[in-house]
């Protein structure tokens, strides 16, 4: 994992923005580490793996990943910022293809962007081949608080991600695993991490989804897949 000061230091002497701007994204991107991420790299060799980031965005994930990493974003300042770090980065529109080599990566990084596409399940499809063999989709998303009261006590707190102003989608963990299995992958495990002073597994709204490719789930994709665009026609 890069050492936050020299990624600033580096941030500082390469980035394509003014000086101001770049202050900016330092201060809402890299003053620490997301919470996120640090999770993540606690229970993934993330910082020693080829990553892909699907939404990459300021490149606050990606610059901590290793060595082949690469990251995709629809906004060129995204793109433009992340490459003058020496990052791999490629301007595209999740929702149409993901521009990246087949059988890469360690991992497909999906974090907080899923809940914001037109069709999240067709990401994930197009996400499957770039796996190497052994290669695992790491899916981090919003979830929707299964008990009325904790949404209302967020909603009370300035936390509304799961509403419809902040996402196209709403998921549970139930609805999001089915999503992840009819885009032809396998559970290999779900994290709720549980926030200091959480009385109810419920009120936690962020979750990781960890699943690996799998022939007979891609199957079932594959012919539903075939059987609707038959119906339609």
């Amino acid at each position: 994992m890069r050492d936050l000061d020299d990624v600033r230091v580096l941030i500082r002497s390469r980035s394509p923005f003014g000086p101001d701007r770049t202050e900016n994204v330092i201060d809402q991107r890299f003053a620490s580490l997301p919470r996120r991420l640090t999770f993540a790299l606690g229970r993934w060799p993330l910082d020693s793996a080829a990553v892909l980031d699907v939404g990459c965005s300021w490149g606050h994930c990606l610059a901590h990943f290793g060595p082949g990493s690469m990251g995709i974003d629809s906004s060129q300042d995204h793109v433009e910022f992340c490459r003058a770090l020496g990052l791999d980065a490629r301007l595209a529109d999740a929702n149409a293809a993901i521009p990246a080599p087949d059988g890469a990566f360690d991992f497909v990084w999906v974090s907080d962007v899923i809940e914001h596409l037109d069709a999240p399940r067709l990401l994930l499809r197009a996400a499957a081949p770039k796996l190497k063999p052994d290669g695992r989709l790491l899916l981090f998303l919003t979830l929707l608080p299964r008990v009325r009261l904790a949404r209302k006590l967020l909603r009370v707190r300035g936390i509304r991600p799961f509403d419809a102003d902040a996402h196209h989608y709403q998921f549970t963990i139930d609805t999001a695993c089915h999503m992840v299995e009819r885009a032809g992958y396998s559970i290999e495990s779900i994290c709720v991490p549980m926030k200091a002073g959480s009385l109810l597994r419920g009120i936690t709204p962020r979750a990781y989804i960890e699943a690996r490719p799998d022939a007979i789930a891609d199957s079932i994709a594959t012919n539903a897949e075939q059987r609707n665009r038959a119906d339609a026609g």
